[in-house]
């Protein structure tokens, strides 16, 4: 394994001195690891490229199943970490700090009140870093919004909320009561957290060009706040939950969309083999009581 990871790190850095840096084992213990997986194959994996190294076609070959290797291993160690908690009875909870008051509340009670004689730790994050969490093993699951796209997670939808359209004062669809989609055809968008949570954007963008409609996205805020702020100063409208333009004290205009069909879903996520029978007991409890939270917003 010591051999992979120096091969995969002299592929990725382009040379023995940096992939020694980057390893913290010196340009020698490198060499050292991967002349031992070429005696091995019988044949060199690298050779010069002017100042640095390149893989040979044999190389290219075993660099493929190296990464898989490395990687199957890496899950192996997530895995029994993850187990070694849990046997503990301590289970570790990731939660987004942008959910529904609702949920949260739900969450917060679950950690409270927990499954038998299990300890359950809550830590607030933003969604992508509650995923990364999960993905290491540093947490047993994550709270937050959906979807994930992340193949090496399973996620359940606990809340939908229906999308409102925020703008500011005085433009031109404030006199409507209700936005139609192609009310939006032409107007400048601020995308809310496209980085962050790529799943939630392409669900919206890939919704309203099933309708014909293609949205003009003109900034990318980082956060709720910005995106609400961005709305105050004229940049554009901006696509969110009637809940989310209501947790900060600023001058926009919220108007619901006719197309109720367009939700925001929030839920849990978990490894996919993670199965540890305390994970999916406290799923199971968290998906039993959010049932009044998945009914479809009228």
């Amino acid at each position: 394994m010591d051999g992979q990871v120096a091969v995969l790190a002299v592929a990725e850095r382009g040379s023995l001195e940096a992939a020694g840096k980057y390893l913290g084992i010196g340009k020698s213990g490198v060499r050292k690891r991967v002349s031992g997986v070429e005696s091995e194959l019988g044949t060199p994996i690298f050779r010069a490229a002017g100042n640095g190294m390149a893989p040979t076609e044999a190389g290219n070959l075993f660099l493929s199943s190296a990464r898989e290797s490395v990687r199957q291993a890496l899950l192996g160690i997530d895995r029994v970490r993850a187990f070694l908690r849990v046997q503990t009875k301590d289970l570790h909870v990731g939660y987004s700090t942008y959910l529904n008051t609702k949920l949260l509340d739900i969450v917060r009670r679950l950690q409270l009140e927990g499954i038998g004689s299990m300890t359950v730790t809550r830590e607030s994050l933003l969604t992508h870093q509650a995923v990364a969490g999960v993905l290491r093993g540093d947490l047993h699951l994550g709270f937050g919004i959906l979807p994930i796209k992340e193949p090496d997670l399973q996620s359940r939808v606990l809340m939908e909320e229906a999308l409102v359209a925020c703008l500011p004062v005085g433009h031109r669809l404030v006199a409507k009561s209700t936005i139609q989609p192609e009310d939006l055809e032409n107007e400048s968008v601020v995308s809310v957290m496209r980085k962050g949570l790529p799943g939630r954007h392409e669900e919206i963008v890939t919704h309203f060009e099933s309708l014909g409609i293609s949205l003009k996205f003109v900034a990318d805020a980082y956060s709720l706040k910005e995106a609400l702020w961005l709305v105050t100063e004229g940049v554009g409208v901006s696509l969110m939950t009637r809940f989310s333009a209501s947790s900060y004290r600023y001058d926009v205009v919220v108007r619901p969309l006719s197309d109720r069909l367009l939700t925001v879903k929030s839920g849990v996520f978990t490894r996919r083999d993670h199965d540890q029978k305390l994970v999916l007991d406290f799923v199971d409890l968290a998906w039993t009581e959010t049932a009044a939270l998945r009914v479809r917003p009228q």
